[in-house]
């Protein structure tokens, strides 16, 4: 027999791709150290600006403000969820 399918908001799966769009991020900024490890893109300044510099911060700031964002909400949905389910007895 299956199992019925839980009606809500799929956070969990929501959190899983946010991670992975962070991770993504900063496998990014990995990649731009090690392009300008090898001559490529990047100045020879201490701080100076790649070329994955700004995809990977915005890929990481978006996420991060993603998953924090979810996060409480599912925060939220659990005790409203646990409120809800503690006033049927």
């Amino acid at each position: 027999m299956s199992k019925p399918q839980a009606r809500g908001f799929p956070f969990a799966k929501i959190v899983v791709i946010l991670a992975a769009a962070f991770g993504i991020g900063v496998g990014l900024c990995g990649l731009d150290f090690f392009l300008a490890a090898k001559g490529i893109g990047k100045s020879t300044e201490e701080f100076g600006v790649g070329p994955l510099d700004s995809v990977s911060l915005l890929v990481m700031l978006l996420s991060l403000g993603g998953l924090i964002l979810t996060l409480i909400a599912w925060a939220i949905a659990a005790a409203v969820t646990a409120l809800r389910s503690s006033g049927k007895d």
